[in-house]
């Protein structure tokens, strides 16, 4: 059977609409789009990102500079909230880890017009080791993607401070490991706004079983755990108890960081 050469047009409009839509280079509008926890149309939120970028030149200047906040003026640790944290709590708060910094990260750069979304994936928990005992195998984790430039980047290399990310790399490098207290001894806390950039995931075959699960994007931390893959969701009980739980943790991370500014 021979189609009719509108409808042959219309097939192949319709092809590439839908390869377009699914086309790496294509920001959709819900990668700019406040969500729950990601509520980058919150007042602190703007006033924030308002203050770092206004005088950046490009998309990449500022995406660096929202980078570079979310990196040292969150310091890595974990809030009594644990995961639960909508952005502008993240922000308030001035602590947290993968999935909160991931969180906060993606909203600043949405309020600044950047396209973003959260990536998670498992890593393996010895990435903790030295600062915290999860009690599984694998924690969850959450990276960011960004679109610069016509591409997407990858990267977590804002999830640990500067003082705590050269403190652990040094320590690992005299204890021989790869990994431990928060990061990859081979990963980098810098971005230079046009690569991948990795302080945690840094999934170059190193370490062969460093992460065994990608579950892909998700809209916010609170879809990744209603989609049942998570292995770190609490329950109301362990609710009540990981303030104090995490508290040790924050102070051995503290520690670390104190122990190089005393040399």
């Amino acid at each position: 059977m021979v189609l009719p050469s509108r409808q042959v047009k219309t097939i192949f409009w319709m092809l590439g609409v839908i390869l377009l839509y699914h086309s790496p280079i294509f920001a959709r509008g819900a990668d700019l789009d406040p969500t729950l926890y990601i509520d980058s149309g919150h007042p602190k939120i703007i006033s924030q990102v308002k203050a770092l970028v206004g005088a950046a030149q490009d998309d990449v200047e500022r995406a660096v500079r929202i980078h570079d906040f979310v990196r040292d003026h969150i310091v890595f640790g974990w809030a009594g909230a644990f995961y639960d944290q909508k952005a502008s709590e993240v922000l308030a708060s001035g602590i947290g880890y993968c999935n909160t910094k991931s969180t906060l990260f993606v909203a600043m750069l949405r309020a600044a017009g950047i396209p973003a979304k959260q990536h998670f994936v498992n890593i393996n928990s010895a990435i903790l080791e030295g600062i915290l005992n999860p009690g599984t195998p694998y924690v969850d984790h959450s990276y960011t993607e960004v679109f610069l430039r016509g591409k997407w980047l990858k990267l977590d290399s804002y999830i640990v401070d500067t003082k705590l990310a050269n403190a652990a790399r040094r320590r690992l490098q005299g204890e021989n490991r790869l990994l431990g207290y928060g990061v990859h001894r081979d990963g980098v806390s810098h971005w230079d706004g046009l690569s991948d950039a990795f302080s945690q995931y840094l999934n170059n075959g190193s370490i062969q079983d460093l992460s065994t699960k990608d579950f892909g994007v998700y809209e916010d931390i609170a879809a990744f755990y209603r989609s049942g893959q998570g292995v770190n969701e609490l329950s109301f009980g362990q609710r009540l108890v990981v303030r104090f739980y995490v508290g040790s943790a924050n102070r051995k991370a503290q520690a670390l960081r104190d122990a190089v500014i005393s040399r």
